[in-house]
């Protein structure tokens, strides 16, 4: 399985992905403390986001930080090994 950023794997549905990003790690089930605390973080993540994309460029500047990030894990090569076995 390919591992994202979080060594979780790059299919994270994005209420999976909060909860591993919120404080404190994943939690479950969430209480309401973890809960709140997962919405906060949740409503961070999308202001960062949407603060980077206004910028110049910004969006394109996103995937070229994934994309250059991504060539750097093994798995992102697995299948040009494939081709040459």
């Amino acid at each position: 399985m390919a591992r994202g950023p979080l060594g979780k794997g790059l299919d994270l549905t994005w209420p999976v992905l909060v909860r591993h990003l919120t404080p404190g790690g994943w939690a479950h089930p969430l209480s309401e403390q973890t809960d709140v605390a997962a919405a906060t973080t949740f409503y961070r993540l999308l202001g960062e986001f949407f603060t980077a994309r206004e910028q110049p460029n910004g969006l394109a500047r996103t995937f070229r930080n994934y994309q250059s990030w991504a060539i750097t894990q093994d798995w992102y090569h697995l299948a040009e090994a494939a081709d040459q076995d």
